[in-house]
Formats: C-alpha cells, structure tokens, sequence
C-alpha cells in the first residue's frame, strides 16, 4: 500500500491505532483537523512537511487549546505503528483514501465540507463512492414483514440503475444491501466498525471482488462497535446518496431517529419514510417533522431524488398523520419553489445541467448537446439510468432527454438498454466525453 507524504501526515494526525493510543495521541477529530488543515494551508504549508521539518520553526504562531504542538508531535511520532498496521490492512486487500486523494466523494466534501473525513479505509470497487444511490436505513431488530420489504427495495434499486447505501449493520441495513446484490445490482456499505472482518467474509467477498460492492469506514479497520461511531457515520449514509429512506425507527431514540433528524436539519437529501402504525414508531413524528411518506408505487425509484411538495405516498396512507406544511413551505409553493432556479448554482446540491455557466462560465460558448454527453459520461460511469433519471438529475424536460438519447443512440455514443430501457455511454466515448468536461 504506497502512500504520498501528504497521505502518511493525514493518518498520522486523525486515525486511531487502538491500544497504543495514549493520552498525548489522541488523533485529530474531524473539527480538530478541519481547523488545523486550514491553518496550514493559510501559512502555505503541507502536511507532508511536517514529517521532516522542524515542528517548533513550521508551527510557530499556530495557538489552540486542544490540538497543541505537543500532541501534533506525539501523534506524528507514530510512524512504526502506521507501518506495521497497512502492511495489516494491505495483505487483506485494503485501500486507503484521504480527502487529498482523486477518487474521494465529492458528494461528500460539498454536502458535509470541512467536516467530511480526512482519511476512509475501504475495499472493494472505489468509483461506487462517487455514483450516488438510494439510502436506507433502519433498526437492527425490525420485524420480519419490515425486512422482507426492505429486501425487495434493494432489489428495486438494483433493476432500475441505483445502488443502495447502508450501514452494514444486521437488521435492515444488511437486509437492503443483500437484496440489491442479490438483483445484480450494487451497493455501498458505510461501516461503523470491524471492516478488517467484513472486508474477508463469505458474505462480502464474492461481491467486492465482482466489483458489485464497495465498504468504507472512517475509523480503524479493525475497530470494534462504538456507540459514538455508529451515530456519527449516519451522516456519511445520507451524503454519499441521492435520497433516503426509513424504514423503521424509534421515536426518540436510536442512531436511525438522530440520523434522520440531521439529515431533516441539514436537508442533504430528500428523506422519505416507509408508513408504520406500530406502537413506539418513530415514522409518524418523522413526517410530522418534515420527511415524506414513502409512495406506494416505486416502479421509478427517480420520483424520491426531489422533494414533491405534492408528495404523492401521503394522500395513499390511512389513518397515518401527514406533515403540516411550514409557512416557508407554503410560501415556496406559492412562488413555485423547491428545486434550485435555472442558473443558480449551491454547492450543498448536485450541480444541475442548468447550472453549467454558473460553475463554468467559459461554457457558455460551448454546444449544449456536447455539455450532455460530457455529463452523461460522469453519471453513467458506473450504472446504466433511465431517461427519467437524467432527466431529474439535469434538470432537463423528458423531451429534450429523448431527443438527444435519439441521436446519440444513432451516433453510437451512448448505447440503449432494456428490461427495463436505461441508456449509458459507450466505453470510447465516455473517456472522451468526460475529458471535454474536466475542460470545462
């Protein structure tokens, strides 16, 4: 496993190496980082300097409380044990990733900024972290008809071109990934622990080495289950997705209830709620607190990437409560808001097709059927999507959609699919594509 200075620095700095960890090495947390990053980067400094230079000369007037020279120094100083644990991690078939490293999510670093993680440990096929999906989530001990449902979600997924992203945990996480591997789709395991373990178990392998499965952690591969860890990856769940789904929670209580609230907080993605009238349900409070029922019909999974004001699951559900509007919701349905306007750009949402000559504005000159196909190769480098998807994630008319996949199918450029119809680039001229769009 060979790893750039810069690489070595980050893990120095922010990842446990369990017992040899001391008082004086406890490692960066991503706040604690987040701070000392950008200090460095002010003062035209690397992190990859700080393993040769003279700590004292290269930090002087760095001043924080917690995060002091001494203990910079102390968790710099463990390069034996960093060594000794990837020549570990490497014979099992690990990689590292830090947020200097092309390949990281960049869903990640635009939804959770400077507080997405420094360093993932993962195995398995890295261009899946960057493909987007559908979450879901839900309790360990979910009830049989909870688990066959969410079984079949997975599976869904996989026949319409989405991956699946969860927790790995038994209960529902486990029960969604297994479903999507099952249906010859993909998925996205975001381990809170034991990935050394999972990474070389009958379960997993076959699919990682398919390259059908991809699992990540941001903490020691050989970590066991921490409370802690297992509430703060929630978050990475539903930034590495395009929408999210509960299946069931505990009002109140639990890693799935908080990590609901903070996507709701956040609005990373939609979040939509499967209906449950048992007792102790913390589904109902959820839509109350601004999710969405989860529609009945999922014949196009592409309907959950957009917050439906008009949200056609609750109008289908009886005897369960619906979510009272906010006066901002009602005030954006007047002004017809709820999506990002034509030309507008945030970088805590996918850039949209519309928004091109915000991001880029040299392409205003460019042809617009060339930004599509430069588009089409980054969204299909992994999995194949159906003209309703692209048009939602380009924010396109279905028109327009069907009119430039007719001839570019006629092209050969990109290749049409069926059962069901979906079309992705063909290999050539994605390469090809996607070079004019890193021109951009």
């Amino acid at each position: 496993m060979q790893l750039t200075p810069q690489s070595q620095a980050m893990m120095l700095l922010t990842v446990s190496f369990g017992k040899s960890d001391s008082a004086d090495m406890k490692p960066l947390s991503n706040k604690e980082w987040a701070r000392f990053a950008i200090w460095l980067k002010e003062h035209g400094l690397d992190p990859a300097a700080l393993l040769k230079g003279d700590l004292d000369s290269l930090l002087a007037g760095w001043t924080d409380r917690a995060v002091t020279i001494v203990r910079v120094r102390s968790l710099i100083g463990r390069g034996a044990a960093l060594g000794l644990a990837l020549e570990k991690w490497q014979r099992a078939g690990l990689w590292v990733l830090t947020r200097s490293d092309p390949g990281y999510p960049e869903l990640l670093k635009r939804r959770l900024r400077a507080e997405s993680p420094a360093v993932f440990f993962g195995c398995g096929n890295k261009a899946l972290l960057n493909a987007g999906g559908i979450a879901v989530v839900g309790s360990r001990d979910a009830d049989e008809e909870d688990l066959a449902f969410t079984a079949n979600l997975g599976k869904e997924a996989a026949s319409q071109g989405f991956s699946i992203v969860s927790g790995g945990a038994r209960g529902v996480d486990q029960s969604a990934m297994l479903g999507a591997l099952d249906g010859d789709g993909t998925a996205i395991g975001v381990l809170a622990d034991s990935l050394l373990k999972l990474a070389t178990s009958s379960r997993y392998r076959k699919r990682i080495m398919s390259g059908d499965l991809v699992l990540i952690t941001p903490f020691n591969p050989e970590a066991g289950f921490n409370v802690g860890n297992a509430m703060s990856r929630n978050r990475y769940i539903y930034c590495l997705a395009d929408a999210a789904i509960v299946i069931s929670s505990t009002a109140d209580s639990g890693g799935t209830w908080s990590g609901a609230l903070e996507d709701l907080k956040n609005t990373w993605v939609p979040l939509w709620i499967k209906p449950s009238t048992a007792a102790g349900s913390g589904n109902p409070e959820l839509v109350r607190r601004g999710a969405h029922w989860l529609p009945d019909d999922l014949q196009s999974l592409s309907i959950l990437l957009t917050n439906s004001e008009s949200d056609p699951g609750q109008s289908k559900q009886e005897g369960l409560p619906l979510a009272p509007r906010s006066r901002n919701e009602e005030e954006d349905l007047k002004d017809g808001a709820g999506s990002p306007k034509s030309g507008e750009f945030s970088e805590e949402t996918e850039p949209s097709f519309a928004a091109l000559p915000a991001k880029h504005p040299q392409a205003v000159n460019a042809d617009f059927y060339s930004l599509f196909l430069a588009h089409m190769a980054d969204l299909t480098s992994v999995r194949s999507l159906t003209v309703e998807d692209i048009s939602v994630r380009l924010e396109l008319e279905k028109s327009q959609v069907n009119a430039w996949m007719k001839r570019a199918v006629s092209e050969g450029t990109i290749k049409k699919l069926t059962k069901p119809v979906r079309y992705q680039m063909t290999s050539g001229e994605r390469q090809q594509a996607s070079l004019f769009g890193d021109e951009l």
